[in-house]
């Protein structure tokens, strides 16, 4: 894609990220043939993996990689993707973040799981510009961590100029030494979301970009693990924080960290100081989510060696995203829910809602364009990362009025032994799931159903 802003400079795609095929000669539809199959890659360098994972199904050529294609679109855009399901078991599609048709969220309260040899039309009209991502909801826990995730950028709205524009996918994996993804699955993986012994950023340990010494460079995360928090710091740096899951905001801020649970997205702004020639590390330091797990130390992700300073860039903009915030007051209705674990079995832990553990479970409902305020009283002694399919959210502060900056959310951190409230507009008629983005806890049980009708 042409570099946004007025810059000179081509966004890259760093590293290594393929992307999707358009196969529609209108500019207003993007039309993808997309696959999952088994594939070989390598996690670690000359050392073949086989792996679950994506890849154009449109190019002849095309082999599957980890994470799976870019989704390139802009906001506006029609959507058509072709999915064909080459795996030895069905899977899904969701669009996670993404406001879509309850017939596209990908999860088997919307659609029948796509068998092995089948395929399925996912169609959806962007309406949110940022950066989401695509994974299955059958077998999540297992089907990601075998490598089916990818992410999708929408251009429009706010376009700061850039020298380049980057799309940085995190994840972690559990090996064996030969490089296989292993096959053993522990209590603490159970417990905890299984937290790998490999850190990954676009799919490989520590991958080197070059860049522009005095750039400023856009950097789109996506917090892919299944149970993994990354605390990114870029020493001597700090980030400028312009997005969240559901785009911009509406007022950037600075931060020297930024905490990202999974399922999460941030768009950050860095200015890359120093000379042609230094070298500087994008790293995960330790975060305390609970049971008390080791602090490793930090861990690079990215190599980053400045290069000759490139054109001067135009200013920023002045102004941001522009985000009106949800209307509750007194009599605003509210839901309450309480996310809880039973360990009493460590071999087979089990992570409730109010205390109902999925399947067995009563579904929420609603209409569409109900204001509600959630209150989620995370009762357990660990952080649970909360997600909402189909709609976006606020989070409200101890007053009960909307944090600032503005901004929308899909994915919500609940510190362990804490309430987290937010307000939310319903979206459109379907059921739609709820659930903690730790993989593992979701399909053990923390996990339940909206289901938004217009009639009674």
């Amino acid at each position: 894609m042409a570099a946004c802003g007025s810059s000179d400079s081509a966004p890259s795609r760093a590293p290594d990220l393929a992307v999707l095929t358009d196969t529609n000669p209108d500019p207003d539809i993007v039309e993808v043939e997309l696959v999952a199959a088994p594939a070989t890659v390598e996690l670690l360098p000359g050392k073949p993996a086989e792996v679950w994972a994506f890849h154009d199904g449109a190019d002849s050529d095309a082999v599957g990689t980890i994470p799976g294609p870019l989704l390139e679109a802009k906001l506006g855009d029609q959507v058509i993707v072709h999915f064909r399901n080459e795996l030895p078991e069905e899977t899904t599609i969701h669009w996670h973040g993404l406001r879509v048709p309850n017939a596209a969220d990908g999860t088997p309260a919307s659609q029948t799981p796509v068998a092995p040899g089948e395929t399925y039309d996912y169609e959806m009209t962007l309406v949110d510009a940022g950066l989401f991502w695509y994974h299955p909801h059958v077998n999540g826990d297992v089907q990601v961590e075998r490598g089916l995730y990818a992410p999708v950028r929408v251009h429009g709205g706010v376009e700061p100029d850039v020298a380049a524009d980057r799309v940085f996918v995190l994840d972690d994996v559990k090996l064996s030494a030969s490089g296989e993804l292993s096959t053993q699955t522990d209590v603490l993986d159970l417990m905890l979301g299984r937290q790998g012994n490999v850190v990954l950023l676009n799919g490989k340990q520590t991958p080197a970009i070059g860049a522009a010494a005095g750039s400023r460079e856009r950097w789109r995360f996506v917090n892919a693990a299944n149970g993994r928090y990354f605390q990114l710091e870029l020493p001597g740096h700090s980030f400028r924080v312009i997005g969240w899951d559901g785009g911009v905001v509406g007022a950037p801020y600075q931060a020297e960290r930024v905490l990202i649970a999974p399922g999460e997205r941030y768009d950050l702004l860095v200015e890359l100081e120093g000379e042609d020639g230094d070298e500087i590390a994008l790293r995960t330091v330790h975060y305390d989510r609970g049971h008390e797990i080791p602090d490793p130390g930090p861990i690079d992700l990215l190599a980053i060696t400045l290069e000759a300073a490139g054109p001067p860039l135009g200013d920023l903009p002045t102004t941001w995203g522009d985000v009106a915030p949800i209307a509750t007051d007194a009599a605003t209705p509210r839901r309450v829910l309480i996310l809880g674990e039973d360990d009493a079995d460590p071999t087979n832990p089990v992570f409730t809602i109010n205390g109902d553990a999925y399947p067995d479970i009563t579904a929420l409902t609603g209409a569409p364009g109900d204001v509600e305020i959630w209150e989620i009283h995370n009762m357990s002694e660990m952080d649970h990362p909360f997600h909402l399919h189909g709609m976006s959210f606020q989070v409200l502060d101890a007053a009960g009025s909307p944090i600032e900056p503005l901004g929308w959310k899909d994915t919500v951190n609940v510190p362990r032994m804490t309430m987290l409230r937010f307000a939310v507009e319903l979206g459109g008629p379907g059921t739609w799931m709820y659930h903690c983005h730790i993989l593992e806890h979701a399909e053990r049980g923390m996990m339940g159903e909206l289901e938004v009708t217009s009639t009674p």
